[in-house]
């Protein structure tokens, strides 16, 4: 597809996935409409407060159980979200299963609209890139324009999710796509603009949390957002430790993954009956600390009640995403962190120059930490920061406070929550990229004609003759049929007569008595009859062989097909330790035909050139 189309194929994408994320929200509200009787992503927690307390507790439950159910009619029975997305884009070339992707839309709405303390970036990042894979996949777009569509699908997620254009660009190339490049920016740049525009019609142009004008006051407070920094990379350890115990709790019990949600759903009720902010997304709160409006004696009970719950719901299968939790929780830390400041008198000490910040100067600087560490993308959380309050006049407050968390959390074994979410599953991402590249490229058109045919029957001396006549250096053996029954190289046999060689002077001086030292079982088991033929100097292979340097021929299953690919290849080579490997049109048939040899130098070449391309690709060199 030329590069103006598949411009206007990003403008298409981004305008469909507007449109699906904005029924992905009003299907939420539609959810809370039932459940509670009133529906406001703003009045959450105060419509939950009305209610009467059986059903505070019922709804979180009932939406729980729905949820499980929807999750066991997803493969894995399990809630996918940006994570998946993350693997997709790594290792499998930006191809994506999409047949379960009502279900997870619907667990995903039901989830948060029955009061789920989690966010729905998750699922709506998920929506919008498993569409745009599933575009690309029946368009036939080769790797690199199906990884720029799913970066726009994502992209254009967050967008309509946050109001956030300009961060949802980068949090695509920075998290999803993994590299930064003009081919794969500007479709996305595209994608979000036809977002934002979609969003914009429906939703109006308003900022996510309108705040009053803050300032960044007092230059000795960059330590302290330094600190916050660290305790915000703090507050996700401990969220993935409440994960992790919460979902081995599960299993020790042996609970059904599928009724999980719903005792889940249990706790979270109970819990709002005193403390009902910690509810789904959490608009409130967090806009209450952004604004300096929290109260003082709420804010570690909110921080502490929500830092459990979001665990405890991860653990338990529900269904929903992470960053709306980061941002409620960097919030109230921040909140924490200035009411400890004001308790000790900062403001009052006579050689600082100037007093403390306000409290929402503090929660912003808490909301980029958190949010940092938790996505593993300090570029994109500043900029979502600002674009989600429209205040940037406390830019290296907050920018200080992204690194650091940043810095601390990759120090760690995982780097984000989303790379530990993937590890449960045994995916590393780090260094696949290039493999995944690689296993998407046949050998096929690697097949070398340079071989020489010969019966297994041949004496090791005519088939060294033969290879020199016909300036070959591999032999493929066939048997009586003309069938693939085995290889082996010109440097083997030579290496076969180079031990025949050593055994005759062995043999030669234990004749003349000069080294009677020698054990008589390793001269009988060094002993060969170099008029062996190649299928006998093998020796059966499930035994040892006579002489290491001996065993010279490859088995039949010493082969590849002409689909397998690069990595496979190069992984059977160094198995066998071969520098060729011969090419079957079948490797499952009991009698394979042979169609050619593949040589370790090709498939360097090969690979050098395929991650060559790849880097050309992501660094827009032409």
């Amino acid at each position: 597809m030329n590069r103006f189309a598949f411009f206007a194929l990003a403008a298409l994408t981004g305008a469909a996935v507007g449109v699906i994320i904005l029924l992905l929200i009003q299907l939420i509200l539609l959810v809370q409409l039932i459940g509670f009787g009133e529906a406001s992503e703003t009045r959450y927690a105060q419509i939950v407060a009305s209610q009467p307390a059986w059903r505070i507790v019922l709804v979180p439950a009932l939406g729980g159980l729905i949820v499980g159910l929807l999750l066991s009619r997803v493969p894995g029975s399990r809630y996918h979200g940006i994570p998946d997305v993350m693997e997709a884009c790594a290792l499998n070339s930006a191809r994506m299963p999409t047949r379960s992707d009502l279900f997870a839309a619907l667990a995903a709405a039901v989830s948060l609209g029955s009061g789920a303390p989690l966010g729905r970036e998750g699922p709506a990042v998920h929506i919008g890139a498993s569409m745009s894979a599933w575009l690309a996949e029946r368009l036939r777009l080769d790797r690199s324009q199906s990884l720029a569509l799913l970066g726009c699908g994502a992209a254009a997620a967050v967008t309509v999710s946050f109001n956030a254009p300009v961060a949802a660009v980068i949090f695509a190339l920075e998290v999803i796509v993994g590299y930064y490049t003009l081919r794969v920016f500007a479709p996305i740049v595209v994608a979000c603009v036809a977002a934002v525009v979609v969003r914009h019609i429906v939703l109006g142009k308003d900022v996510y949390f309108a705040l009053p004008n803050y300032e960044w006051i007092a230059y000795w407070e960059l330590p302290l957002f330094a600190l916050i920094g660290v305790l915000g990379a703090g507050v996700v350890y401990l969220t993935i430790g409440v994960a992790h115990t919460s979902r081995l709790g599960w299993q020790r019990v042996g609970t059904p993954s599928w009724l999980r949600p719903m005792f889940a759903g249990l706790l979270f009720g109970v819990v709002a009956l005193e403390l009902p902010m910690v509810l789904s997304i959490g608009f409130e709160a967090t806009d209450s600390a952004l604004r300096g409006d929290m109260p003082s004696d709420l804010v570690l009970p909110l921080l502490v009640a929500k830092l459990l719950l979001v665990g405890i719901a991860i653990g338990s299968g529900c269904a929903g995403g992470v960053f709306g939790p980061a941002v409620f929780l960097g919030a109230l830390l921040g909140a924490a962190c200035w009411s400890l400041v004001q308790g000790l008198g900062v403001d009052v000490l006579t050689f600082l120059p100037d007093s403390a910040s306000k409290q929402g100067v503090y929660a912003l600087v808490g909301t980029a930490a958190v949010a940092s560490a938790m996505l593993g993308a300090p570029i994109s959380t500043v900029l979502i920061v600002f674009e989600m309050t429209g205040d940037y006049d406390i830019t290296v407050a907050v920018m200080v406070a992204a690194a650091v968390s940043s810095t601390v959390m990759q120090a760690g074994p995982w780097g984000s929550f989303f790379r530990w979410q993937l590890s449960k599953r045994s995916v590393n991402i780090t260094t696949g990229r290039d493999i995944s590249l690689l296993m998407t490229h046949q050998v096929a058109d690697l097949i070398s004609d340079r071989f020489s045919t010969a019966p297994v029957s041949t004496e090791p001396l005519a088939l060294q003759a033969q290879l020199g006549r016909e300036r070959k250096r591999i032999a493929v053996l066939v048997d009586e049929e003309g069938q693939f029954a085995g290889s082996v190289s010109l440097a083997a046999l030579l290496a076969h007569w180079h031990a025949r060689d050593d055994l005759t002077s062995i043999h030669a001086a234990s004749s003349d008595g000069k080294v009677e030292s020698t054990p008589k079982k390793l001269r009988d088991d060094l002993t060969v009859d170099p008029n062996a033929t190649a299928k006998e100097l093998s020796g059966p292979m499930d035994s040892e062989p006579v002489h290491p340097l001996v065993a010279c021929m490859a088995s039949k299953e010493v082969a590849v097909g002409s689909s397998a690919n690069i990595v496979n290849a190069l992984n059977l080579m160094a198995e066998h330790q071969l520098d060729y490997l011969p090419v079957v049109d079948n490797v499952t048939s009991e009698n394979p035909g042979v169609k050619g040899v593949l040589l370790k130098s090709d498939l360097l070449t090969a690979h050098y050139d395929v991650v060559k391309q790849a880097r050309q690709d992501e660094f827009g060199i032409s």
